[in-house]
């Protein structure tokens, strides 16, 4: 044997009897942390594992072993995947072994591979091994390697999972090679795009103006203030050329309706990855319009490029960036400087791997390729193109084949064939058999990239690993309703059916003993987010426990506006609302609300301190007293810490479920969901300090400021998330309410698609550009008027159209495979006489 040649893994191919033989050298193995993988024909018994803790080794992932019952002539091994062509021919005999994910793992140490993934095949965990072959196998070191995600969840998610990992392998085998990576583990820099965009421009930003300190702003009050000033500036001049009506430019809109519009275009030229340079120069590329456009196009074109380049100079005078600015502004240091200049970060990039990449954009995409020629990095590049989602946001979904050409024309080679991951461990067999039909026949019509050849070589069809029997996992209810209130009667006994097979299921579970399993999901996902409140609202109305995942409510969250009623208060000792709000509230804690008495008082200051200290035993005088002698962020913080609003808020919510929810749940469930709301809270708290801290620590701050602050936020940041608290196994189950867009990357027992009637194209205002971007069509539409638009408009929206098909059925594709176990679709066919493309009419097209 040649066991002894392994550094990470070891594959046996042999007879059980022989296995029996060679097992005192496997445990030798095991022990040192290399993998090993037996292929035999007899179940192996346990005690043969001698000195060996067989439960942390199988949690560890160091053993796996594949039986199947045939006759072994001759023993056959592997070391260290150096023979992948003798690892085929043992896998073929074993159809569940994932042979895709050995190859991946230990494809050859500087080659740069693409590896296509479908929904629900382990890239995770094939990312996680392959970094761990680099780290054990290659001794590449730790801080050599980038990971790159595209949310900040999934960059938590990885980091998570590579380090219970490497503690579970030290754990089960002592071994200091663990023990040293696991030190060395945050050198590993695991980070979303726009972080690893920031640190770069920390570095980089002063060759582009920026100070060292780079401040990340929204810009979003701001924007529109520009545009209204150079809107100004723009009919001034108009008017000294002629004599013209103002309204003329722009009717029938308002004024506060072109800034919208103008806002919305100018966005969109960002998403799309145009440069400052670019935005500048673009004037020709609005082509010409008819007579009676020809005004508002040129406002457009004019007004579009200056308040860009006054944005580039205020971000430079204010040493800020925005969020979606971070690779913009790298990549223009590129166009600049050329790439070598990233030779000059601190931290050499040698192995890069990206996450997700079909959701890059065409800046992302240089960014990567200028990395790899700046470092001759090695590419690991993983996603799916049946699951690029994110269109409207500029993410390209050909990135793959950019890439590719990009590498390609300094002659560096993209492995784009040989790696993939067809075996799916989340959905069972008999659904993906169910929903592969849709795929294959939207397939066919070319609306999805998915082959439609039933080979085995058929890289888009999953290959089901779970095996359960059910009669009906999909379940497709064709309707017809005019409105979506119509639908609640339709919807809403589907979501209460499946809510109560989720109870059962999960209460099986919890009453057997030892079982650590996950409790299973129910999620209902929508469109949009507008829908996805609407099924929010109607559970609340039947009393259905339901959880709304749509993101970006962390300003409209409870212990934010809490937290603002305190500030105005504090701002405002006298307003009688304030008062009132805040002790009704867990920063005063009245049982009542005070508001109608302290109106009576008509002002009596000794009035209403008698029922401030009659109602609350919060001494509020003495932190307004506070406030005018020390940091107001201190004094704020120690209001909370000496309050502990947290106690009143448990209170509160435990109240408010007792009151609501129906004798089905018992106490301690409700007591569990109490607890779950209330550590949100907390950890809301937490982060809204550590915001406040972040934007106000160069400056002294006042509390006017703070609130000032708050207001802003409260009423426009959508951007921000709650801090989100894993629910409890005895808590409450939750009908999880989110937007397909939210659900990428999660899976749920069951699914459910309430809305399919809502057309792919709409009637509103957009811009549009052409692939090379130097043609933009424009169209801007109000309700009872003529709409206008530019020369380009025409030809580039069909374009649109037939991509936007693409993108829904994306989407779609994206929806359905969630499910692990079970699907239902309810199918609104109110639009399909229109011959308007919908999800409905999407879902008919099956052959």
């Amino acid at each position: 044997m040649n066991s002894h040649l392994a550094t990470y893994s070891y594959a046996l191919y042999a007879d059980y009897a022989q296995v029996q033989r060679d097992m005192p050298f496997l445990c030798s193995l095991l022990k040192k942390g290399i993998k090993v993988l037996i292929f035999t024909n007899k179940e192996i018994n346990p005690l043969l594992l001698v000195n060996i803790d067989v439960a942390a080794i199988n949690k560890a992932k160091l053993l796996q072993c594949m039986v199947v019952d045939h006759s072994i002539e001759t023993s056959l091994e592997v070391i260290d995947g150096l023979d992948i062509s003798l690892m085929k021919k043992i896998a073929n005999q074993y159809p569940r072994f994932n042979i895709e994910q050995f190859i991946i793992e230990h494809a050859p140490y500087k080659e740069n591979i693409m590896v296509k993934a479908g929904a629900g095949t382990g890239k995770t965990t094939v990312m996680i091994d392959r970094i761990l072959y680099l780290l054990i196998k290659e001794e590449v070191k730790p801080s050599e390697i980038v990971m790159i995600t595209f949310t900040r969840d999934a960059a938590q998610n990885m980091h998570t999972k590579l380090r219970n990992l490497l503690f579970n392998r030290f754990k089960a085998t002592s071994s200091v090679v663990f023990l040293s990576l696991i030190e060395k583990l945050n050198e590993i820099r695991i980070q979303t795009i726009d972080s690893f965009a920031k640190d770069l421009l920390k570095e980089l930003g002063s060759l582009r103006g920026f100070g060292l300190n780079v401040q990340l702003r929204s810009f979003t009050m701001e924007k529109k203030k520009w545009i209204e000033e150079e809107l100004d500036n723009y009919f001034e001049e108009e008017l000294k050329k002629q004599d013209a009506v103002i309204q003329n430019y722009f009717s029938p809109l308002k004024v506060y309706e072109l800034v919208d519009i103008i806002n919305h275009f100018w966005e969109k030229f960002e998403q799309k990855g145009f440069s400052t340079a670019k935005i500048i120069e673009c004037t020709d590329s609005f082509g010409a319009a008819l007579e009676e456009n020809k005004r508002m196009n040129d406002l457009l074109k004019t007004i579009i490029p200056v308040v860009e380049k006054r944005f580039s100079q205020e971000k430079r005078l204010l040493n800020a960036v925005t969020i979606s600015d971070f690779t913009r502004q790298i990549d223009q240091v590129r166009k600049e400087h050329g790439t070598r200049v990233f030779q000059n970060i601190s931290k050499p990039i040698h192995f890069l791997f990206i996450d997700e990449f079909q959701d890059s954009d065409d800046i992302q995409i240089r960014l990567i390729a200028s990395i790899q020629e700046a470092f001759e990095s090695t590419l690991f590049v993983v996603g799916d193109i049946k699951q690029s989602i994110y269109r409207f946001r500029g993410a390209n979904h050909t990135a793959f084949s950019i890439l590719k050409k990009q590498l390609q024309e300094r002659n560096i080679d993209m492995n784009d064939q040989d790696y993939y991951l067809v075996k799916n461990y989340r959905t069972t067999s008999n659904l993906l058999e169910k929903m592969d039909k849709y795929f294959s026949s939207w397939g066919e019509k070319q609306f999805l990239q998915y082959a439609v050849d039933t080979s085995d070589n058929n890289k888009d069809r999953l290959q089901g690993m779970k095996s359960v029997d059910d009669e009906r996992p999909l379940v497709i209810d064709a309707k017809r309703e005019e409105n979506k209130e119509d639908m609640k009667t339709h919807i809403m006994p589907y979501i209460q059916e499946r809510y109560r097979q989720i109870n059962e299921i999960n209460e099986e579970k919890t009453n057997k003993e030892n079982v650590t399993e996950e409790k299973e999901k129910l999620a209902v996902l929508t469109r949009t987010i507008d829908e996805a409140r609407l099924i929010h609202t109607w559970c609340k109305e039947m009393n259905v426990p339901s959880k709304l995942e749509v993101g970006g409510n962390f300003f409209t969250s409870k212990a934010v506006r809490d937290f603002y009623s305190l500030t105005l208060f504090l701002l405002y000792p006298k307003n009688k609302k304030y008062l009132a709000n805040v002790l009704n509230g867990p920063y005063g804690q009245s049982d009542t609300y005070l508001l109608h008495e302290l109106l009576a008082s008509n002002g009596n200051d000794f009035g209403i301190n008698r029922l401030i200290r009659e109602s609350s035993n919060i001494d509020f005088q003495d932190y307004i007293n506070q406030l005018k002698y020390h940091p107001v962020l201190a004094v704020l913080r120690s209001i909370i810490q000496e309050v502990n609003p947290y106690h009143w808020v448990y209170s509160r919510k435990l109240d408010e479920r007792k009151e609501n929810q129906t004798s089905e749940f018992d106490e301690e469930q409700l007591k569990q969901e109490a607890a779950i709301y209330t550590k949100q809270y907390e950890l809301n708290i937490g982060k809204l300090f550590e915001m406040m801290h972040q934007r106000f620590s160069e400056e002294f701050v006042s509390l006017h400021q703070i609130t000032n602050w708050l207001y802003v936020q409260i009423a426009i940041n959508r951007e921000e998330d709650e801090i989100q608290v894993q629910d409890s196994e005895k808590g409450l189950d939750h009908v999880h309410i989110l937007t397909v867009h939210r659900a990428k990357g999660l899976e749920y027992h069951t699914v459910i698609i309430p809305f399919t009637e809502r057309q792919f194209t709409t009637s509103f205002s957009k811009i549009i550009f052409d692939e090379q971007k130097e043609k933009i069509g424009w169209f801007i539409r109000k309700p009872g008027f003529v709409p206008k638009q530019n020369e380009y408009y025409k030809a580039l929206n069909q374009e649109e159209d037939d991509e936007a098909i693409k993108e829904e059925t994306r989407l779609l594709y994206v929806a359905m495979t969630r499910a692990k176990n079970q699907l239902v679709i309810i199918r609104n066919r109110k639009n399909e006489m229109y011959d308007w493309w919908t999800w409905s009419r999407l879902l008919s097209q099956v052959r």
